[in-house]
């Protein structure tokens, strides 16, 4: 028989029917391992500091740029597979004005701050903004933004804390930067509820407060010998599970409420990795060579204790990373690289929902990553 085991028929069709398993088996390998984060290419040029969405479909991101007036605000409506984009939110803001972080209550009603201590706010899902009643111009800039329940509001820049107790409609200064607060730079804050919060400070790192953020401690952090890197976020789980990141791959963990903090590193990539094939760049005068940029994380958010990403890049090769933990943060892993990209916002609405964006560092498209575990 011409197909009998043996025979260079039989031969022929066992090697035929390795090679198919070979590729089937490489072809599903391949699928494994390709990244759950999708990279959505947009048509802008811009900073994106803020992203939100209010379920799993609607959602906006917020920023500015050098060539942009009035700040720019992007809108989906299909989980941030299609953005439409609108510049000019800010009359009078000029070119360079910038939009921080936004938060929307629902679908219709949103807040955002940005420039020159502005807080902005929507009735209609971001078509139209109207400035809400502020200080006026106390600092240069707001970056952090919360609402907590129905009212209670905090915001944050370099110059102040501010607090509302109506919804965003009206904002009193808590604090403002002095030497007898150390000149309080704060970058992002996470509030538990009403008066719980905690605090990220350019200058002093992690605060806390008990009192509605009428005053603020500062939280020591056991970070190595003469090594204190910037910190840029925070967020909690809870009352206890609590996390941090900041640069050089700095990711602090607490789990009794903030008394104590342990470092996480198993598996941050704080020295970036080389592609295939690449070696690293060497000065032509060796004396001016300096070590490469360690990963700068800029935002961290998790689904429940044990489910959460951190997202950042390594600036001198404008290269950004979003890593992943399921248990906790004892270990993290990379689940995306990307190129060209300075990722600095990241949303999580749930186990199967995030979003991550931030600026555009090389001529390639701009991108918003969207985590698409099950494909489109």
């Amino acid at each position: 028989m011409s197909g009998r085991p043996g025979s260079k028929a039989g031969r022929t069709r066992l090697a035929t029917l390795v090679t198919l398993a070979t590729l089937c088996c490489a072809s599903c390998s391949s699928r494994s391992a390709r990244s759950p984060w999708q990279a959505v290419e947009v048509p802008t040029d811009a900073d994106f500091a803020g992203v939100w969405f209010s379920d799993s479909l609607n959602g906006w991101i917020t920023g500015g740029g050098w060539a942009i007036d009035g700040g720019i605000v992007g809108r989906t409506r299909d989980g941030g597979r299609s953005w439409r984009f609108q510049t000019g939110v800010v009359d009078g803001g000029g070119r360079g004005f910038g939009l921080g972080h936004v938060q929307f209550r629902d679908s219709l009603r949103g807040c955002v701050v940005g420039g020159g201590g502005s807080v902005w706010l929507t009735d209609d899902g971001g078509e139209r903004w109207r400035p809400a009643r502020t200080s006026g111009g106390t600092t240069p800039a707001l970056f952090g933004l919360q609402f907590v329940g129905g009212n209670d509001a905090w915001a944050v820049g370099p110059g102040a804390i501010e607090r509302s107790d109506d919804s965003g409609e009206s904002w009193r200064i808590l604090a403002r930067s002095t030497a007898e607060n150390g000149y309080l730079t704060g970058t992002a804050l996470h509030f538990l509820d009403a008066s719980r919060g905690w605090l990220i400070d350019h200058s002093a790192g992690l605060m806390r407060t008990e009192d509605r953020g009428e005053s603020w401690t500062r939280v020591e952090l056991p970070f190595p010998p003469g090594d204190r890197p910037t910190l840029r976020d925070v967020t909690f789980v809870g009352a206890d599970k609590g996390w941090v990141v900041g640069e050089r791959g700095a990711i602090f963990h607490t789990e009794d409420g903030g008394r104590t903090w342990t470092r996480q590193e198993k598996g941050v990539p704080v020295v970036r990795a080389l592609a295939k094939g690449e070696t690293r760049h060497r000065d032509v005068v060796p004396e001016l060579e300096t070590e490469p940029d360690r990963l700068a994380l800029f935002a961290v958010r998790f689904v429940d204790a044990e489910r959460g990403w951190a997202v950042g890049y390594y600036a001198d090769v404008a290269e950004s990373v979003v890593i992943g933990t399921a248990d906790g943060g004892a270990t993290w892993r990379v689940e995306r690289v990307q190129p060209g990209e300075l990722l600095r916002a990241l949303f999580v609405l749930d186990a199967g929902h995030a979003w991550a964006a931030g600026d555009r560092a090389r001529t390639a498209p701009q991108v918003v990553l969207r985590y698409a575990p099950g494909g489109p």
